[in-house]
């Protein structure tokens, strides 16, 4: 006899979401066989499996569904990895932080500000890109390949001559042109790595159809529009471009030190010597067309039709995808393919170059370096200038509490900071850690061949940019630390009297050791709210001063710096541990679910937009769960027809998933809306998007949830069929209105009468209970069904006490 499973849609089915931890779906069901009824393995829904359908606790009135997309972003170790595109994924952050982003068509400002910032992340690329051919191309390729060759005279053997640098001896490889074409498989297989990843994600996210609006769309507020989550076309097109762009700044560097003489750069393609026939004139040729294409790349990328996002419609689902960006990546990566051929036919190829440093490097990260400055700076007067000209949007009386945009407002610039100097930092440190591999690094101005080690020289802009990472490293430690001990500090205080309020001082004072613990446990939920943010204020505030001082004495003088070898080697050193800590705080992300409760959130909060400007960038999960959610969420609430009883759908949303709540929400048509009841839990709403994405989550916007909720429009907060529940001690999850009284220990939290926020006491009791050796345990962000407010607000929901 098999397993019983229920598949009614009718009467009301609690549809759990789950959060930043990737629950699996037994885990949200509290059952422990669950069978999948909808979606797949990344992505799918399940009910409860019984043993037979008398003993089921699933009826034709009640039913209990999980949807499970920690396949989305959670995984095995590999997706570690994915850390190493942080830098991408803040610049798409920073995008859906811009205050003045509008339902409708943007304004001039806002235009103009994506366009900087998708200028602004095409030239991450480059950094990228930049990085392993300076890394790989420069160092192995060129320096080390002259030294092997015998330029320049006294040079010595990188890495102490050491076998896996043997190639470099080969007769069959003796000319710079194949050393060259041999090294530059590094940047090749970093950009194809990229492409791969961003190909694979979109067709799992961004690929996934979105359903049509039924009739004129009704479109208030920006998450209500679905163009949103409609990516295909866009990320395609602008994945395109940046591995086009990739390719052809690699073809650049294979074959421009082969331009004789190196030293002119551009200038000497106007040289007819150069132009001779043969392999020359084809190497020029294919230089040529590789910075033709980085120009079109750059023209491209900035208009603002390139990646505009449209409306789901029976014409956009089956549009073909063979048009000239589905061949441009293609045809770039033959023209690479065609610059390794032309640098390699000929041994003799720039074999008379005597040029240490490889050529045009230096003035491509300068000129980089300063166009990405720049653009930074364009942001920055942007945001000034329509803070001081435009006027910021009434805040309705209800929503009073509501927390605002934290930095001054400038936290696209911010973060758009954050974004390019950990690209720098992760570009400088991968040069400065493979110089020390091989050799000894060191600037233009210091070359020694006298000595022991290999001399390599690192361009001064990776030296200064190693140091500045370094400090703020540093510096970030060090506010980390302060704010965290400050919170603490705070639990001597303020939380204790808390502590005796709620569970009385009576019994609180008989064991002081465990007010003490309870009271910790409240201040360090609060940290992030409290501290976290604040401190993360100040950092980037300091990040910006010491970026601009940075600038500032480079432009004077950089030898200060790279005169100071015991201030090289601490950055390599710090740099390196940063690289490793990145990639075991991403091991751990995935591994463990405590560490990412806590730290992963900040990762979830970034995969939750869509890859506006940045196409390589870790993949939006919501472009397939808000899909996902939809459809599901209509099927449940369809209208079966006059004899049947239509489906009710009480969505239940844990952590981030009360975000894609509130989004769907939005999505949905107006007959689903009225049958569905909204209880979030764990909820960052308030806590952190309503700081930092004010366009999106503000007073607007959750009002708007709350009336189609109701199915009453400018229906009042105690009319919503939303509750929300959080705890004190909870460092995710907050309050969404206003901040509701803490309980009494001992007295349940009635969820009939309004408002929407129910604070829980968290742990429920101060002393142990009989014949248990252990005190009642902290839940922290997890185990709200636990709490008998859960599943009161349930039956409220399907009892209609709540409206």
């Amino acid at each position: 006899m098999g397993l019983y499973v229920n598949h009614g849609s009718k009467g009301w089915t609690e549809l759990r979401v789950h959060g930043v931890s990737g629950t699996p779906p037994e885990s949200s069901l509290g059952h422990p066989r669950v069978a999948r009824v909808a979606g797949d393995a990344r992505a799918g829904f399940y009910r409860r499996e019984w043993e037979a359908r008398r003993v089921s606790e699933d009826t034709k009135k009640f039913r209990r569904e999980a949807y499970s997309w920690g396949g989305l972003t959670s995984g095995n170790n590999r997706r570690a990895l994915w850390l190493l595109l942080l830098p991408f994924m803040l610049l798409n952050l920073a995008f859906f932080t811009d205050r003045d982003h509008q339902a409708s068509d943007p304004t001039g400002h806002v235009l103009f500000r994506t366009v900087i910032q998708r200028l602004l992340a095409i030239s991450l690329t480059g950094t990228y890109v930049l990085g392993a051919i300076s890394a790989s191309v420069d160092l192995v390729g060129w320096q080390c390949g002259n030294a092997a060759l015998g330029r320049p005279a006294g040079a010595k053997d990188c890495a102490g001559g050491a076998g896996w640098l043997q190639w470099l001896h080969y007769d069959w490889l003796d000319s710079p042109g194949r050393h060259l074409t041999v090294t530059a498989v590094v940047p090749i297989a970093l950009i194809a790595l990229l492409w791969y990843l961003g190909n694979k994600t979109w067709r799992v996210a961004e690929a996934q159809p979105v359903s049509q609006s039924k009739g004129a769309p009704d479109v208030r507020t920006p998450l209500e529009d679905r163009r949103m989550w409609n990516g295909r076309g866009p990320v395609r097109r602008l994945r395109a471009l940046h591995i086009a762009g990739a390719f052809a700044i690699t073809t650049v560097f294979i074959l421009a030190p082969l331009v004789d003489p190196t030293r002119r750069g551009l200038n000497a393609l106007t040289d007819s010597n150069g132009w001779e026939a043969g392999t020359a004139f084809f190497r020029s040729l294919c230089l040529v067309v590789a910075l033709v294409l980085l120009a079109f790349v750059i023209v491209m990328v900035a208009l603002p039709g390139t990646a505009k996002r449209i409306r789901p419609s029976d014409q956009d689902r089956v549009s073909s995808e063979r048009d000239l960006y589905g061949f441009l990546p293609w045809g770039a990566f033959v023209l690479v393919v065609g610059a390794g051929v032309a640098a390699s036919w000929g041994s003799k190829g720039g074999e008379k170059s005597a040029v240490n440093q490889l050529p045009w490097e230096v003035a491509w990260i300068h000129v980089l370096f300063i166009a990405q400055a720049a653009m930074l700076v364009l942001l920055f007067v942007s945001q000034l200038l329509s803070t001081y000209l435009g006027c910021a949007p009434a805040t309705a009386s209800a929503f009073r509490d509501l927390p605002r945009q934290p930095w001054g407002g400038f936290v696209l610039t911010g973060v758009a900071l954050l974004s390019w100097a950990l690209a720098g930092a992760l570009a400088s440190g991968l040069m400065m850690r493979t110089a020390e591999i091989l050799g000894a690094p060191t600037d233009a101005w210091h070359v020694d061949n006298a000595k022991e080690q290999a001399q390599l020289i690192v361009p001064d802009a990776y030296f200064w940019a190693g140091t500045a990472a370094s400090l703020l490293i540093g510096i970030a430690i060090v506010i980390a630390v302060i704010s965290w001990l400050a919170q603490r500090s705070a639990a001597r205080c303020r939380f204790a009297r808390d502590v005796d309020t709620v569970y009385g001082p009576t019994i609180t004072s008989g064991d002081p050791r465990r007010r003490q613990e309870i009271a910790t446990s409240w201040a360090l939920g609060q940290l992030i709210e409290r501290r976290g943010q604040r401190g993360l204020g100040i950092f980037v505030l300091v990040a910006a001063a010491v970026v601009v001082a940075g600038i500032i004495a480079f432009g004077i003088d950089s030898r200060p710096v790279t005169d100071q070898k015991w201030l090289v080697l601490l950055s390599n050193l710090v740099l390196s541990a940063g690289f490793l800590g990145f990639l075991w705080a991403g091991r751990q992300a995935y591994k463990s679910p405590r560490f990412r409760r806590t730290v992963g959130i900040l990762w979830d909060i970034g995969t939750f937009w869509p890859r506006e400007t940045h196409p390589l960038a870790p993949p939006c999960y919501a472009e397939r769960t808000i899909p996902d959610l939809l459809e599901r969420l209509e099927y449940l609430t369809a209208d079966p027809g006059l004899l049947a009883r239509k489906g009710h759908v009480i969505l239940s949303c844990h952590s981030q998933g009360s975000v894609i709540g509130a989004a769907l929400v939005l999505q949905t048509t107006t007959e689903a809306d009225r049958c569905v009841r909204l209880l979030t839990y764990g909820c960052p709403l308030t806590h952190l998007f309503v700081r930092f994405f004010p366009a999106y989550f503000n007073a607007r916007s959750l009002e708007r949830v709350g009336t189609l909720l109701a199915g009453v429009p400018d229906a009042e907060a105690d009319r919503w069929p939303w509750r929300n529940l959080y705890r004190l001690s909870d460092p995710i999850g907050s309050w969404i209105l206003a901040p509701a009284q803490l309980p009494q220990a001992g007295k349940l939290v009635d969820p009939v009468p309004p408002p929407v926020d129910r604070q829980l006491l968290d742990p429920p009791g101060f002393a142990r209970q009989p014949g248990d050796a252990c005190y009642p345990a902290t839940s922290a962000h997890s185990n709200y069904f636990a709490d008998p407010a859960f599943d009161d607000t349930v039956r409220a929901f399907c009892k209609g006490t709540i409206p």
